[in-house]
């Protein structure tokens, strides 16, 4: 169906081959959901995720974890959830090796001069504001039985190429964690070294065409209910009365009015600490995550997430996060650049005076706001879920099939 419908909008302007596949969504997304199911059904991979003890996003934890230990434990962001909670992946923190496809993680002081490489390496031995390192559970690539998987997604290169090498059968597939770092443009070309396909973090709704080895995969791999099947205990009431949980930026931008004017929707929450906004990621304090026991319960009531509205350009990960935990979105097409299309003119707002005149309006038209959060649930399950998994299994499905 979907196929079909893209030919039929062939040559057309790309706002209206958007508008067909939107208007066209429930139906598309009610078709793929029962195909990937019944794939996986059939023949699930098994999947492990890995990192290196040097990187400083993503989980710390023992490798027996429940999905719910795991999620909390992360250290900055949620990452790919639903390989964990739909597709039952185990996860592994490895060893940094001295490959030179292994050395990614170094260009984030060499490159990006976030910090220095021994702040970086310091991970191993102490995480900030933990009493524990990422050694205390890292293990070397070498020692990994990885005939038991069929895919493995390492954040950035954590397998060397002697050892992926061995096994022509499975998937090895990598994110370059930071956009701007330049293995990540280099990965849009060729895959690195012992690698088959690279996650580019997007989840746009008509990618243009991409190379075989490029997966159009966001960072957070989500859909909705993802987080409730993890922290039911934390979810309230499906009706979601009141409250607005706050992007991190957009909140150190408000000013006391604003705050003021939002905690009328009941509680605000956000990710900045109170006081003095420290500096990520070189504060001895850890990052403020949604996923700190008091905010995740917030996150997972709040009835709007606010996104900064005219702020900045960002890349939407934390939108994607908000409308799986069941937020609707309220924020600017314009910040949002190739993922603007979330949004519609009943949940765009230019600025944050814009964005609570958007919220008073729909807290007193519930039928809209059911409907816009319907739309982007929609959206984010099949752009963030559905499709990704799909192209997934196929990249699998090829790469066994040519061993």
């Amino acid at each position: 169906m979907l196929k079909q419908l893209l030919r039929r909008f062939t040559g057309k302007s790309q706002q209206l081959r958007h508008r067909a596949l939107d208007e066209s969504l429930p139906e598309v997304l009610a078709e793929q959901q029962q195909d990937l199911a019944e794939k996986l059904r059939q023949n699930a991979p098994r999947i492990l995720v890995v990192k290196q003890d040097v990187n400083e996003d993503l989980y710390c934890c023992p490798p027996e974890a429940t999905a719910a230990e795991l999620i909390r434990s992360t250290l900055l962001r949620t990452g790919p959830v639903a390989l964990f909670t739909e597709l039952n992946a185990e996860f592994r923190i490895l060893q940094t090796t001295t490959d030179p496809e292994c050395q990614v993680w170094q260009e984030r002081a060499t490159a990006l001069h976030w910090d220095s490489l021994e702040f970086f390496a310091s991970y191993r031995d102490r995480v900030p504001g933990r009493d524990y390192g990422q050694s205390r559970w890292a293990v070397s690539p070498e020692s990994v039985d990885w005939r038991q998987y069929d895919i493995v997604v390492s954040m950035d290169v954590s397998v060397p190429a002697r050892i992926t090498q061995q096994y022509p059968q499975t998937l090895w597939g990598y994110y370059v964690r930071e956009i701007k770092a330049p293995s990540y443009a280099a990965s849009l070309n060729a895959a690195a070294p012992g690698q088959d396909v690279v996650f580019n973090h997007h989840f746009r709704l008509l990618p243009p065409p991409l190379p075989p080895h490029v997966l159009e995969f966001p960072y957070h791999l989500q859909r909705p209910g993802c987080f409730q099947k993890l922290f039911a205990a934390d979810a309230g009431s499906a009706a979601r009365s009141s409250g607005v949980f706050v992007d991190h930026h957009t909140m150190v931008q408000l000013s006391a009015a604003q705050r003021t004017a939002l905690s009328a929707f009941g509680p605000v929450a956000s990710t900045i600490h109170e006081g003095e906004r420290e500096v990520i990621p070189t504060s001895e304090r850890i990052a403020r995550r949604t996923m700190d026991d008091d905010l995740r319960s917030q996150l997972l009531n709040s009835r709007f997430f606010l996104i900064t509205p005219g702020q900045r350009r960002i890349f939407g990960t934390a939108l994607v996060e908000a409308v799986a935990a069941g937020c609707l979105a309220i924020g600017s097409p314009a910040s949002l650049g190739l993922h603007g299309f979330l949004f519609t003119p009943n949940t765009a707002a230019t600025d944050a005076d814009e964005a609570i005149a958007v919220m008073e309006r729909l807290v007193t038209r519930d039928d809209l706001y059911h409907r816009e959060l319907a739309r982007q649930q929609r959206l984010v399950d099949y752009l963030c879920y559905v499709r990704p998994v799909q192209d997934l299994l196929t990249a699998w499905h090829n790469k066994t099939a040519a061993s």
